[in-house]
């Protein structure tokens, strides 16, 4: 194929196709999280924190589990951007950091599991618990799909859907954990965060029609 073939080829491939201002995925990441933060916030406020919360911020275990869940997601939502660009090869290397932090998230949840069991859990879970998760997380999970879609043009959808499956539910766990008082696993992980896993499921079989080109 000769040079003038291959000039004809991109022309062919780019007629129609119009200039477009290039994007900052980590100021659109920025822009998400501080949203997100603002608008957790603002449903904590709405439905009213847990009443022990001054309790729970003295103790150890329950500040760890909101740092880690914090670090996660703002590692995760920065992935989530960067991959929704073609140029992230940089990027790349940053993935550890992330799963990483999920990995030591889910063995802090077997070590409790194993050690404290599920615990009693609420009889009206399904009226209350899924209703406040589904508040916290409906507008985060409609900005990022609505910011990705605006402005990237991802080359790898599976693994940025799964980024931002993880910030919002990360996020939204930590909206949950604000206002639910109860600390035991089968309430705090299993009902808080079995949405996620559901969600997840469903969007990884459309990951590559959602976020594609």
């Amino acid at each position: 194929m000769t040079s003038d073939d291959i000039d004809k080829t991109i022309n062919t491939l780019c007629t129609g196709l119009k200039p477009v201002k290039p994007c900052c995925p980590t100021r659109n990441s920025l822009l998400w999280i501080l949203l997100v933060i603002c608008y957790t916030s603002a449903v904590a406020f709405t439905i009213g924190f847990r009443e022990n919360i001054i309790e729970s911020m003295g103790r150890a275990n329950y500040l760890f589990e909101i740092i880690l869940a914090f670090s996660i997601a703002m590692t995760a939502s920065l992935m989530t951007f960067w991959l929704s660009i073609p140029d992230c090869e940089k990027q790349k290397k940053f993935i550890a950091v992330p799963l990483t932090l999920l990995a030591v998230q889910c063995v802090w949840i077997l070590e409790r599991l194993f050690f404290e069991g599920l615990g009693s859990i609420r009889e009206n879970w399904l009226s209350h618990c899924w209703m406040n998760t589904a508040l916290h997380t409906t507008i985060p999970a409609l900005a990022v799909i609505l910011l990705v879609k605006k402005s990237g043009a991802s080359v790898m959808p599976c693994w940025m859907a799964a980024f931002a499956l993880i910030s919002v539910s990360e996020f939204g766990w930590i909206g949950m954990r604000l206002v639910c008082p109860k600390d035991n696993v089968g309430e705090a992980y299993l009902l808080n965060f079995l949405p996620y896993v559901m969600i997840g499921v469903v969007l990884g079989f459309v990951a590559k029609k959602l976020f594609r080109w």
